[in-house]
């Protein structure tokens, strides 16, 4: 198991609102308050199925042709992205980051395969995406479990 310390909050915190899944970091809202109280396996189970949401959701837009590039292109633009995540993370959190200054993905070793979506559309469409998964796994292994053991 890796030794993340840290949240994946990103500082946008929605939960504050009362939505159940935060728009910014994708955690539900009982994640969010009790982090700090969370076990090291807790908590990167948490990593674990936000990378999952967002490989699934990347795999199908990108073509990752040089992992070194990529985290070349990290250091050089002094992107804030971490190592310890996969690739399609990485990409994901790099469309964030430089989707407005940026027309491709070349010096990151990324290749879009819709070249014909812009960055930015590109980013909000991930986003999107990225909420609605979290939401809809929110729905099926939290709020479904519980409406079932009321019932019991």
């Amino acid at each position: 198991m890796s030794k993340r310390t840290r949240t994946p909050c990103i500082g946008i915190c929605s939960t504050t609102y009362g939505d159940e899944v935060c728009r910014g970091c994708k955690r539900f809202s009982y994640e969010i308050i009790n982090w700090n109280s969370f076990s090291p396996e807790e908590k990167e189970a948490i990593w674990k199925r936000l990378e999952k949401l967002k490989t699934q959701i990347m795999s199908s837009r990108v073509k990752i042709f040089d992992s070194k590039l990529m985290n070349d292109g990290v250091k050089k633009y002094r992107l804030r992205v971490k190592d310890d995540l996969n690739d399609f993370s990485k990409a994901f959190e790099i469309i964030k980051q430089v989707s407005e200054s940026f027309e491709n993905l070349n010096d990151f070793g990324i290749e879009l395969i819709n070249k014909q979506k812009s960055l930015k559309d590109l980013k909000d469409d991930i986003e999107i995406e990225l909420y609605t998964l979290s939401k809809a796994h929110y729905s099926k292994y939290f709020l479904e479990p519980l409406k079932i053991n009321k019932i019991i």
